[in-house]
C-alpha cells in the first residue's frame, strides 16, 4: 500500500507541477525518453523491495513482503491495463475488443487474489503481465509509440515476471 501511494504522489507531482509549461516552461516530460524509462524501472523496485521483505521474513509497517508484493502487482496490472484501456477508447472496434480482454485479465487476477491459494495467485499476476504486454504488443501495430517502447515494455514486464518466478521459488 505504501509503494502504491508513493507512485500515486509522485504521478500526481508530475502532472501537476512538471508537466505544466508555466512552472517548466521548457520540459516536454511526457517526450523524454530518459525520463520515462527511469520512472518505469523505478516502478518495478517496489516489487524487489517487498521480494526482498520476503525472503528476510521481515514485516514492513506490520505487513508480510509477500503480502506487499501481490498487493503492488494487483496495483500495477491494474493500472497498466487502464493505461491500455484509455488508450483505446477511440479506436477501432477490434482493438475495443483487445481492451475487453484487459479487463478480463485484471479480473481473474482479483478473483484469484479473493479465492486462491498464494502460489496460484502469484502465477496469475505473471501471466497477467504477459498478457498485457502480448496485448499491448498487438496493438502498438495501430497506436503511435516511440520506437524505445515496446522493447521498454518487454524488458520491464521480463524483470517483473522474474521478481513473480523467485517469489514462487521462495514459498
Amino acid at each position: 500500500m505504501l509503494f502504491a501511494v508513493i507512485r500515486v504522489l509522485g504521478q500526481y507531482v508530475l502532472s501537476t507541477f512538471v508537466s505544466q509549461q508555466k512552472y517548466f516552461p521548457k520540459c516536454d516530460v511526457m517526450n523524454d525518453p530518459r525520463l520515462i524509462k527511469s520512472l518505469t524501472y523505478l516502478g518495478v523496485t517496489p516489487f524487489f523491495i517487498a521480494l526482498w521483505l520476503s525472503w528476510a521474513d521481515q514485516p514492513f509497517l506490520g505487513v508480510m513482503g509477500a503480502h506487499w508484493f501481490i498487493s503492488y502487482a494487483l496495483i500495477i496490472l491494474s493500472f497498466m491495463a487502464g493505461t491500455l484501456w484509455g488508450q483505446m477508447v477511440t479506436a477501432s472496434r477490434h482493438i475495443k475488443a483487445i481492451a475487453l480482454a484487459t479487463n478480463c485479465i485484471v479480473f481473474a487476477a482479483w478473483f484469484a487474489y479473493l479465492l486462491a491459494a498464494v502460489a496460484v495467485v502469484l502465477l496469475i499476476l505473471a501471466l497477467g503481465f504477459i498478457g498485457l504486454y502480448l496485448l499491448e504488443a498487438r496493438v502498438l501495430k495501430r497506436l503511435d509509440r516511440p520506437a524505445y517502447y515496446l522493447d521498454l515494455r518487454m524488458k520491464v514486464t521480463a524483470l517483473v515476471v522474474c521478481a513473480h518466478v523467485l517469489m514462487l521459488w521462495q514459498l
